[in-house]
């Protein structure tokens, strides 16, 4: 086999297992072989290679194609190597770097919200919250994104009264208030934090997801008032739905609404529309 043919074969191969979606678990060689435009022969010579390697299986009694236990267990490798620290860095750096504001990444925890990665603002303006610090989970963009996802009685177990006292005059001060309002960011997918947590400044949020779809953090942009415009801060928010996205995916989390694969899709993005 010469050297092009190999790689040929190669991309072929890629190509098979990458026809197999969240959506479409079980495929027939046929249809791989539509799909692909390939002959059906082919689609079925591939399939047997990648059967003997454990990385297709076939059901007899169906006749149709599924991932494999091989690809499972690489799959389970990538997924235990990659943590959410790991997954964002290379994308809230370039968020940072493509905007020149404040990145964040925080985790809830017990009402709270705890900042775990932070990417400082480019700006002279800058804010006082670093790796570590705790603000109170509905006074934050990041917080409301993640408790926008529990249910009625999580949220009524850590905020069992109606009044809410601490963030800003500006933040939310009713647990009836904050339930409207996470239903709205459900729905919307992100969250927009207006001096909250602090006066002068507006965090923008979005949630990221596990493999199986948990959401186990959050990634905002925060930038001074006085620099938000309408359109500016429409650019952040779909640049932020962008990144948490990413980071999403590179936790192994995959829909087919999601397009994101790397980082300069975002980039290219950014340049397009700034």
């Amino acid at each position: 086999m010469t050297k092009y043919n190999y790689f040929k074969s190669l991309r072929r191969s890629l190509a098979v297992l990458k026809c197999f979606k969240p959506e479409e678990t079980e495929l027939t060689g046929a249809h791989i072989a539509h799909k692909l435009g390939i002959h059906r022969t082919t689609a079925y010579r591939i399939l047997a290679v990648l059967g003997d390697e454990g990385l297709i299986q076939r059901d007899y009694k169906t006749n149709n194609y599924m991932i494999g236990p091989e690809l499972f267990l690489l799959g389970s490798l990538y997924l235990n190597t990659m943590d959410v620290t790991r997954a964002a860095d290379p994308v809230i750096k370039t968020m940072n770097e493509l905007t020149n504001e404040a990145v964040s990444v925080a985790i809830l925890d017990r009402g709270n919200v705890v900042i775990v990665m932070k990417e400082e603002s480019r700006y002279a303006f800058r804010y006082a919250v670093h790796v570590g610090s705790m603000v109170p989970a509905y006074a934050s963009a990041m917080g409301k994104t993640l408790l926008s996802e529990l249910d009625e009685e999580a949220l009524n177990n850590l905020y069992p009264n109606e009044k809410l006292t601490l963030g800003t005059e500006k933040a939310v001060k009713s647990k009836t208030e904050l339930k409207k309002e996470l239903q709205e960011i459900k729905e919307k997918g992100i969250s927009f934090n207006h001096e909250g947590s602090f006066e002068e400044l507006e965090g923008i949020a979005s949630k990221i997801q596990n493999a199986s779809g948990t959401n186990v953090a959050a990634v905002a942009i925060t930038a001074p008032v006085f620099r938000l415009n309408q359109e500016y801060r429409g650019r952040l928010a779909a640049l932020v739905k962008m990144g948490a996205s990413l980071i999403s995916y590179r936790l192994g989390f995959q829909i087919s609404s999601n397009h994101l694969r790397d980082i300069e899709e975002i980039r290219s993005w950014w340049q397009e529309h700034y």
